[in-house]
């Protein structure tokens, strides 16, 4: 969903079979050593995630608002 979220708003894709398919909401994980033993390269990459993940639209869509978007 999250690479089609822009074609979803500008009328471009239309979503099929929605009342055949129920989404549920995820999460992702990122896994990594304890705090005390992380390699600074790995929490450099950690924080540049979060904050990209943090500032995609596409990334914080609720589940509810795909209702509009069915054909």
């Amino acid at each position: 969903m999250h690479h089609g979220w822009s074609h979803l708003q500008a009328g471009r894709l239309k979503m099929l079979l929605a009342d055949f398919h129920h989404p549920v909401s995820y999460e992702m994980a990122l896994q990594y050593p304890h705090r005390a033993l992380i390699a600074p390269r790995v929490r450099v990459t950690l924080e540049y995630l979060l904050e990209a993940f943090a500032a995609r639209e596409e990334s914080h869509v609720p589940l509810q608002a795909l209702g509009r978007y069915g054909a």
